[in-house]
Order: C-alpha cells, then sequence, then structure tokens
C-alpha cells in the first residue's frame, strides 16, 4: 500500500508539473466537483472515513494532498483521478493517464529492480570469488614463510 502511495504521489507530481499545475489547483478541482455535486465537506469525510476537519485541511491546502485517498474522492465524486488532476476530463488521445502512467512506473520499476538484482548478484559473486583469493593467498604466504623458516633453521645449523 506504502509503495502504491508513493507511485500514485510522483505520477501526481509529474502529472502537475508536466501541466504547469500545483496542489491548490487539485484541492480547487475536488472542492468544485463535490460542490457540483452537492456534497458537503462532512458528507466527503464520511465517505472518506476521515474527520470532516481532515477532509477540511485536504480542501484548504492545509495539508498535502493525501495520495491514497486520491482514488477513492475521484470515485465518490464519480470522476477521475485524471480530472481532479488536470482539472478536465482527458480526451482518448490526450496521451497517458494516470492509471497508464501508474503501470508505466510500476513496469519500469519491477525491470530496473531486475536489472539491479542482476547486478548485486554479480558483484556478490566477484566478492566470494576474491574472499577465496584472498584465502589461496594467505595459505600461499604461509607455506612460503614456513620454507623461509626451514631454510633459516637448516643454515644455522
Amino acid at each position: 500500500m506504502i509503495v502504491i502511495t508513493l507511485v500514485l504521489y510522483v505520477i501526481l507530481l509529474l502529472s502537475l508539473y508536466h501541466h504547469g499545475m500545483d496542489n491548490n489547483s487539485v484541492k480547487k478541482n475536488i472542492a468544485v466537483l463535490r460542490k457540483r455535486l452537492g456534497l458537503t465537506q462532512q458528507e466527503m469525510a464520511e465517505k472518506l472515513g476521515i474527520s470532516r476537519n481532515a477532509y477540511r485541511r485536504i480542501e484548504s491546502g492545509e495539508t498535502a494532498l493525501v495520495n491514497d485517498c486520491l482514488l477513492r474522492i475521484a470515485s465518490i465524486l464519480d470522476s477521475t483521478a485524471d480530472e481532479l488532476v488536470l482539472g478536465y476530463a482527458p480526451r482518448e488521445n490526450d496521451g497517458p493517464t494516470l492509471n497508464e502512467l501508474r503501470t508505466r512506473y510500476l513496469q519500469e520499476s519491477a525491470e530496473k529492480e531486475r536489472m539491479y538484482q542482476e547486478k548485486i548478484n554479480v558483484l556478490e559473486e566477484t566478492v566470494r570469488s576474491h574472499e577465496k583469493r584472498i584465502e589461496l593467498l594467505e595459505d600461499l604466504v604461509k607455506t612460503k614463510e614456513e620454507i623461509i623458516s626451514m631454510l633459516k633453521k637448516e643454515q644455522q645449523s
């Protein structure tokens, strides 16, 4: 759930940046749609399962938009997350929707994670190889020290 919330937050920020909008625009869009449907802040809060004050802070901008509520808010307002973020319902050819961006982000993230895990595996194998090499070199040093010690004893006698 935390990962999805973070993903939605990143998507929201990217979308806001791309469209030159800020969180206040999103909050304004939420308030406009809520009022258009004739819902009070109290009714929205109840539908979201949060206090009226918490909902009021979302709409007034006193707190960061609670991203895990974005999809629920959109559903309650019979809207989409895209419409809340963009201020309009994008047409089919307007570009990727938030869900499409989220899906793409999750796919790219999974691919990067797989690539990084492969690199980690290679590095771990390299470390194991170097550790074995160090052991062999330490044994070689001990053997040479023993030979030197034996030669010194032989030379003294």
